[in-house]
């Protein structure tokens, strides 16, 4: 089975010629990175920047004198906000919001219009953490790469698609590898080691943990507090809500749990029903706190129970015990390297659209986790 899906499936033959025209030489050697002017590209969500953040942290070290930038997502951004790794940030997101097919002409020319911005900075390598999921994807990232006039792009070479870079690893669907250890793995390829066994880190600032303060000042309980992020952006990742508040009055009725909800702008509205549903036993932090506020709210709980989505990352970060609900095809690439998260996994039931994992197999890992720490 593989981990991600195979971007040579229904590749046309324009595809293939374009991918054959943007194709270079192989470069075995190792580049010169200590000096040099760096832009990582990882045009992704909040949780996968989480993961490239040991990666990135060992190319600041390798580069203590040179540039290091970052062009990610508008949602990367909200990750990447303060990181104290790289010196700037910028944004691109290759479809409009309310798009699933295509770009269109207005965000074209927004994206021509980053380009000649990004060629100004005269950066010496580029280097996109990202695999090629998609033959179109494939094919829009070498156009784009290879546009910015960098002399040297690396990457991961997904199943060949990534034929545009000069310095690669050949990235394997069917061997399953966490998703940090690829970035570390292909910052290897590079020449740079982590010095730190890749330990995922956190930084919020003094506003985060104020925000974190007073929100944790309206949650008194005796018994445990739990973080739930009860949703994400991917529907096939998704936990039914039913299913989530039957475990949560459980946790109340038999430990007096309290409970934080968690989550970006699309989970507010489920968000807002659970908490309606607890009453005065949950708090809705979605709007009110940022990624690392959220971070350092979970340092307070002592739980957290959530989809594969960005906060299961912000967990591992934050060195908790938690409870994760997975689809098994995304374990390989997203299961935390830590034994205080334990993530059970179940197939996507096609007729309802969301993970089906029995609410009593969460509730019993839930109880192990509470009671092994108290």
């Amino acid at each position: 089975m593989l981990i991600a899906p195979d971007p040579r499936v229904g590749m046309t033959a324009y595809q293939k010629a374009l991918l054959n025209f943007l194709k270079v030489a192989p470069n075995n050697g190792v580049p010169t990175l200590s000096g040099a002017n760096i832009l990582v590209v990882q045009i992704a969500g909040m949780g996968d920047f989480t993961l490239a953040t040991p990666a990135i942290r060992a190319l600041r070290h390798a580069n203590p004198s040179g540039k290091l930038d970052l062009l990610t997502s508008v949602k990367g951004k909200r990750a990447a906000d303060g990181c104290p790794f790289i010196d700037s940030i910028d944004t691109l997101d290759f479809l409009d919001a309310s798009q699933t097919v295509g770009i269109s002409s207005f965000r074209l020319l927004n994206i021509i219009s980053k380009i000649f911005e990004i060629r100004k900075h005269r950066y010496d390598i580029a280097i996109n953490m990202m695999g090629l999921y998609s033959s179109k994807g494939a094919v829009r990232m070498g156009l784009f790469l290879r546009s910015l006039g960098t002399p040297l792009l690396a990457g991961r070479n997904t199943l060949g698609t990534g034929c545009f870079y000069q310095h690669a690893i050949q990235e394997n669907l069917a061997s399953p590898q966490n998703e940090r250890d690829t970035h570390l793995s292909l910052i290897r390829h590079l020449g740079v080691e982590s010095e730190d066994n890749g330990e995922l880190k956190i930084w919020p600032n003094e506003e985060d943990e104020q925000s974190a303060q007073t929100i944790l000042a309206g949650t008194k309980t005796k018994g445990p507090l739990i973080m739930v992020n009860p949703g994400s952006d991917r529907p096939e990742k998704n936990w039914p809500k039913e299913q989530f508040l039957q475990v949560m009055f459980a946790l109340r009725e038999t430990r007096g749990a309290k409970f934080l909800l968690a989550g970006g702008p699309a989970e507010a509205q489920l968000c807002s029903h659970i908490a309606s549903a607890l009453s005065s036993d949950a708090f809705n932090t979605v709007g009110k706190i940022s990624y690392q506020g959220t971070a350092s709210l979970m340092k307070k709980c002592d739980l957290v129970i959530t989809s594969d989505t960005a906060a299961l990352h912000l967990a591992w970060a934050a060195d908790i015990p938690g409870v994760a609900l997975f689809k098994k095809e995304n374990l390989g690439r997203y299961r935390p390297a830590t034994g205080k998260i334990s993530c059970l996994t179940g197939n996507e039931d096609k007729n309802m659209g969301i993970l089906n994992i029995r609410p009593d197999e969460v509730l019993k890992v839930c109880l192990e986790k509470i009671d092994m720490a108290s």
